[in-house]
């Protein structure tokens, strides 16, 4: 119960930061998007996301995701399609880890010159209360 409580805390907030870094831009101009997972037992491995314009697909984004033995998000990829390399190019990672007390986000941008996760590097530390509830953040960096 308590593991999954702060499984499901986590996803949310992921698919939340997600969805407000992703769709910003779209919100200008609204575009439809079909969505694909790729499963592995009950869980999503990967999503891969479709532009949908006059009935014609095209990629756009993916997400692979990791998972510790009890299930909980680790790590969430984003990689942005290249039409000109026919391509997916590493976008952002976020790194979850887990203690008893708090979970750690650890979130970087791609970075193409250094071929590594070490732009715009941002930490975000949730402290939990003893029913491993959200109780507030504790840090950003």
């Amino acid at each position: 119960m308590k593991t999954n409580l702060i499984s499901k805390a986590v996803v949310m907030l992921a698919v939340v930061m997600a969805s407000v870094m992703n769709f910003s831009a779209s919100a200008v101009n609204p575009t439809q998007y079909v969505t694909n997972n790729e499963m592995t037992g009950e869980l999503i491995t990967a999503k891969n996301i479709f532009r949908n314009e006059d009935g014609h697909l095209f990629r756009h984004l993916r997400y692979t995701y990791t998972y510790d033995n009890e299930n909980r998000v680790t790590s969430k990829e984003a990689s942005k399609w290249n039409s000109e390399k026919e391509a997916w190019v590493p976008y952002f990672k976020l790194d979850v880890e887990y203690s008893d007390n708090e979970v750690e986000l650890n979130y970087a941008c791609w970075n193409s010159k250094s071929n590594a996760y070490d732009s715009n590097v941002q930490k975000t530390v949730y402290e939990l209360n003893d029913s491993s509830v959200n109780m507030m953040l504790a840090s950003t960096k």
